[in-house]
């Protein structure tokens, strides 16, 4: 197995883990075996830009593309849904200046749930000057979450093993269930579509709705 797929693997069953432990992160869906792409859920307490307003946001989704370089390469992060950072923009999150291949991609979700909750942001070198903004006009608001985002995994237990292998990630228990072509899915690789609902299959690399069109 080459370093990538190692450190995909190393990084997969890092991330169960911690969606086993933490109460505010869950996969929507995974691609790749082991996987290369991940759709997060984030539950924190943040804030987005509506016209000429900025109001709360409490539930956000979250996308991470490992590239061919990985880990030489940095991971690449970007929300799905729409959040007023000074160190977010629609194409992207600033997870830092300098990427070190030792960071674990764990650590660096529970970095961005942080800077969702307003625990960290940088105004010095924003993404989103009008964010950067209004964070030096609000600082007596901050953090706008305060609850403990970070969760210790070192000495917790792992996720029970699987007993059924996933199509996709060949990892986790199926919810019993399967696509049109047979594949048998599993809850870290089963997303719906947010208009009707249908169930869309990562094997099939089906990532829009066939009957809405929406990603």
């Amino acid at each position: 197995m080459s370093v990538r797929l190692r450190r995909l693997q190393a990084d997969y069953e890092a991330v169960r883990r911690l969606v086993h432990l933490h109460p505010r992160i869950a996969i929507e869906g995974v691609i790749g075996q082991p996987p290369e792409r991940y759709r997060l859920k984030l539950r924190v307490q943040s804030v987005r830009e509506r016209g000429e307003t900025i109001e709360p946001a409490f539930e956000h989704r979250l996308e991470i593309t490992l590239p061919l370089g990985y880990p030489r390469d940095a991971p690449l992060f970007r929300m799905l849904t729409p959040v007023f950072h000074p160190n977010i923009a629609p194409h992207a999150v600033c997870i830092g200046d300098h990427w070190a291949a030792g960071e674990s991609l764990d650590q660096l979700i529970q970095r961005v749930t942080e800077m969702l909750a307003f625990q960290s942001y940088n105004v010095k070198s924003p993404l989103n000057g009008r964010a950067a903004q209004w964070v030096e006009e609000n600082l007596d608001k901050l953090p706008i979450d305060r609850g403990d985002l970070f969760v210790d995994l070192s000495g917790s237990p792992e996720p029970a093993p699987a007993t059924t292998v996933c199509a996709n990630c060949g990892a986790t228990p199926t919810l019993g269930v399967s696509c049109a072509a047979g594949h048998l899915l599993c809850a870290d690789c089963t997303m719906h579509c947010t208009q009707c609902g249908r169930r869309l299959c990562l094997s099939c690399n089906e990532t829009a709705c066939a009957a809405c069109g929406i990603v």
